[in-house]
């Protein structure tokens, strides 16, 4: 009876401790068990750094099991090529890149700055995160006295734009977002991009602004009384001129807003612009004498008609750059929501070939125009035609541009 008794004891014994130790095991899980190490790079004589590291950062990571390593890249080069190595293995952009930088686990997830404590618990409890993620936030909050207004912390991972939140909005919105975009193929996510890069682009082209730019085109093409080798090849010089000064225009507006850190607001506003620009489209046609008309002033278009009636070389390349110029005030507002949409959906050279297709739709109603180079009553009869049909052009595109702004309201931002 007593082995027995002794048998039962020992079975309970061992069905009690199995029930402990699987416990302990899911409590780790929960409270960031599943990260085991951390390897914090700063900078020794940032005293500041040092308070948020030892009150807050060091204590709590230690609290969750994770063996913590400090190493001073400020006193030992060794360590600042390992910490440069590192966020260069993960392709980390230089303006994410902080004074203090913590590694969970080699880079699983990297908490940036001063990122607050809350922040990281959440990043640490969270089921499933992309991998790397790094969690950002440079300025020193209640550091010494330090108090900064609307303050915000960066979320970012490799092949994305950086997302801005304020420092009260928990990491879970940046999560959901990110999990929602899981859910669809990523072929599917890179398309649906691809249809508006290409329709809005289309309707750059040819928006009210865009149609005297077909007209001097027009004129242009009609100066020249030489071979077609020759008006051809001014042509396709003119058009070039015009992709290259819109696709800078772009590529300065990107950088812009990747700088600003708000892109999805920049395509917020870009969008509001679209449909306010339609709807002075659309009020135009049914007001003629309404004030705000878009169109290139007077001045301008006198300007550019000189100088690419002077058909020389340089003549072209300067009237060619001002009617790029020209035309952006005005359409302006479609270019900024589509550069704001790839400023926040993709990383800089995802947003590059968008930016080359944009403008390829942006001038392909001047390469239509340049195929018909060979037969001028075509090209006359074209800019008759647009000319008898500008007001009714200007109904249709306003209203397409509403609808383009409301899809991007509603889809994409």
């Amino acid at each position: 009876m007593k082995k027995l008794k002794i048998k039962k004891y020992l079975s309970n014994a061992l069905i009690v401790s199995l029930l402990l130790i699987s416990w302990h095991i899911a409590q780790a899980a929960e409270s960031g068990g599943r990260y085991q190490t951390a390897a914090i790079y700063y900078n020794e004589a940032c005293s500041d750094c040092n308070q948020y590291l030892t009150q807050e950062l060091m204590p709590y990571l230690q609290e969750q099991g994770l063996t913590v390593e400090l190493f001073d890249y400020l006193n030992d080069r060794s360590v600042r090529k390992d910490l440069n190595a590192l966020q260069d293995k993960i392709n980390i952009p230089y303006e994410l890149q902080s004074h203090i930088m913590t590694f969970l686990d080699d880079g699983k997830v990297i908490i940036g700055g001063h990122v607050p404590l809350e922040r990281v618990r959440e990043a640490m409890a969270a089921d499933r995160l992309p991998q790397p993620l790094l969690i950002f936030q440079d300025q020193m909050l209640g550091m010494s006295g330090i108090q900064i207004k609307d303050a915000k912390y960066a979320v970012w991972q490799p092949e994305t734009a950086a997302q801005t939140y304020g420092l009260d909005e928990p990491l879970t919105t940046y999560l959901d977002s990110w999990q929602r975009q899981e859910l669809l193929p990523a072929q599917n996510r890179q398309r649906s991009l691809l249809p508006l890069v290409l329709l809005t682009g289309l309707l750059d082209g040819i928006n009210p602004c865009a149609i005297a730019v077909l007209l001097f085109f027009v004129a242009f093409l009609f100066t020249f009384k030489g071979s077609l080798k020759l008006i051809a090849l001014y042509g396709s010089l003119y058009i070039g001129i015009i992709y290259l000064t819109y696709l800078g225009i772009g590529l300065g507006l990107f950088k812009a807003v990747v700088l600003s850190n708000e892109p999805h607001l920049m395509a917020k506003i870009g969008a509001w612009l679209i449909i306010v620009l339609g709807g002075i489209n659309i009020i135009g046609y049914y007001q003629p004498r309404f004030p705000i008309k878009l169109q290139m002033p007077r001045f301008s278009q006198e300007t550019l008609r000189r100088w690419l009636t002077a058909g020389t070389l340089p003549a072209v390349i300067i009237g060619a750059f001002l009617v790029g110029l020209c035309t952006f005030p005005c359409s302006g507002g479609i270019y900024v929501a589509i550069v704001g949409l790839l400023a926040s959906r993709q990383n800089f050279w995802q947003g590059l070939s968008y930016l080359l297709l944009y403008n390829v739709m942006f001038v392909l109603p001047l390469i239509i125009l340049l195929a018909f180079v060979g037969n001028r009553y075509a090209l006359n009869r074209i800019a008759v035609w647009q000319a008898a049909t500008a007001k009714t052009w200007k109904l249709w595109l306003g209203l397409a541009a509403v609808a383009t702004g409301v899809i991007i309201l509603a889809w994409f931002v």
